[in-house]
């Protein structure tokens, strides 16, 4: 067994040696070092500038908000915005991050989504493909495997070296073993130092709270490397020519890397089809408009509310009331709104988490996909990200607006008045809007059949190399 062994570490020590006098190696591990340096410091600039601009932002808006002189209804419609703050690792892996929104407005009568994509301002940019740490490893690393990894094999057996070493004793499985350790060897040599690089403002940026979750990141990131080496050494054990071993490489990673994402995603989409945003709005406004589960419609529920109201106090008409009747009632409608919201927006919800479970699922086919899914988890830019602050910010706008009726409705008058104003003492003690996110186990949970996944190719390719070693001739 140790010789065996010893084997296995002489053929990885002769892979990687062999490697590393390849010029045309050198020269694309030195494109992949700069391509993953560029993205890391661009998405360095990136993060830093969205942070100032929405600090500033939401800075300027709590202000102007705290400082304000206004009636209570006034204030509600001015509103205010919610900026979603971008995570630390979102540096590494961007994510749906342009895609999915910005900020939050808040504003009285209407509930909005997350607004303000990047995508809407760098359409050309995205269209080709934005560069991020998570690209190039992603993509581009696979490829530097295959180039690597295509002749481990057939180049022994062309050369007839492969021969002498069946003869000699080797065991195929220590050839095999020794390829696959020398091919990552030369992944780690160039992989590590960036990841150590990436991880110093980490570790030195006051980002500590980060730690886990880019060790994780970091460590899936090896475990998908390992996955395209084992695999790339296995076709180069498998096939007769170094030729057909590259064509063979590159189908793989096209398939896996460029056609079975989309198709995937193509596939999901017609399963588990989403209204568009006419649909939803349009749906959502009958149902606000005619009631839903037999509630009545708009006037039927404000007469209703009318009546319970003068029940409650014991009076007969609104002038008696000893609150504002419209500040209630403005709340009364807040409430069925957002109960219709929670129901279609809610439905929608269900749909993308279908979408998503199903996309996790691909992954047992692909590891791309289940990397892309690990991946963004981890780096704050998944939708499950994005889901946690939008549901906080629409909890936060609710209560807000809440705030505001309810100050009107013990306004003393009967009715509506914008003659009624409060200052900044009041806006002041308003709570500021203090977002939450996910931590690194919901991060992981959430993503818990993609990294899952991950460990299953793993195992099964490992499995496979004493199998396919056999067939080593």
């Amino acid at each position: 067994m140790m010789n065996q062994f010893s084997n296995a570490l002489t053929v990885a020590r002769k892979e990687f040696r062999t490697s590393l006098r390849d010029r045309v190696f050198l020269l694309l591990a030195l494109l992949i070092l700069c391509l993953t340096i560029a993205a890391f410091l661009t998405g360095m600039q990136r993060h830093r500038d969205l942070r100032v601009k929405k600090e500033k932002a939401a800075k300027m808006f709590r202000e102007e908000w705290e400082h304000q002189h206004a009636n209570p209804h006034s204030a509600a419609h001015f509103g205010t915005y919610l900026f979603k703050p971008d995570s630390y690792l979102s540096i590494y892996d961007n994510g749906l991050t342009n895609f999915l929104g910005n900020y939050y407005r808040v504003e009285a009568h209407l509930q909005h989504d997350v607004n303000q994509s990047v995508a809407e301002d760098t359409d050309s940019e995205l269209r080709f493909g934005e560069l991020s740490v998570a690209m190039v490893f992603q993509l581009l690393v696979p490829l530097l495997i295959l180039f690597v990894a295509f002749n481990t094999l057939s180049r022994e057996r062309e050369s007839h070296t492969l021969r002498m070493l069946l003869v000699q004793g080797v065991k195929p499985a220590s050839i095999v073993w020794g390829k696959i350790g020398g091919v990552y060897l030369l992944v780690l040599a160039i992989v590590l130092p960036v990841m150590l690089l990436m991880f110093l403002p980490v570790a030195f940026g006051g980002q500590w709270v980060m730690t886990g979750r880019y060790l994780l990141f970091a460590l899936s990131y090896l475990g998908y490397f390992l996955i395209f080496t084992v695999l790339f050494v296995l076709v180069s054990a498998l096939v007769k020519s170094s030729g057909t071993s590259m064509v063979t490489g590159l189908a793989i990673w096209l398939l896996f890397c460029v056609l079975m994402p989309r198709l995937s995603i193509r596939i999901i989409d017609t399963a588990h089809p989403l209204p568009s945003r006419y649909e939803l709005n349009l749906a959502m406004s009958q149902a606000n408009s005619k009631g839903m589960d037999k509630d009545g419609n708009r006037s039927e529920r404000y007469a209703r509310y009318l009546a319970e109201t003068l029940k409650k106090y014991g009076v007969d008409s609104v002038k008696q009331l000893p609150v504002n009747f419209d500040g209630l009632s403005m709340q009364l409608g807040e409430d069925y709104n957002a109960r219709v919201y929670e129901r279609y927006a809610g439905d929608v919800e269900k749909t993308i988490r279908q979408q998503q479970r199903d996309l996790g699922l691909a992954g047992l086919l692909n590891p791309y996909i289940s990397q892309q899914q690990v991946s963004m988890g981890l780096a704050g830019t998944d939708y499950g990200h994005h889901l946690a602050f939008h549901h906080q910010a629409k909890n936060y706008r609710d209560e807000f607006v809440r705030t505001l009726n309810m100050e009107l409705a013990n306004s003393g008058s009967a009715y509506l008045t914008y003659n009624y104003q409060v200052g900044a003492d009041f806006f002041s003690k308003m709570a500021d809007f203090d977002y939450r996110s996910p931590d690194t186990a919901d991060a992981v949970k959430t993503h818990a059949v993609s990294w899952l996944a991950l460990l299953l190719w793993i195992v099964l390719l490992c499995v496979s190399v004493p199998i396919i070693s056999n067939r080593l001739t």
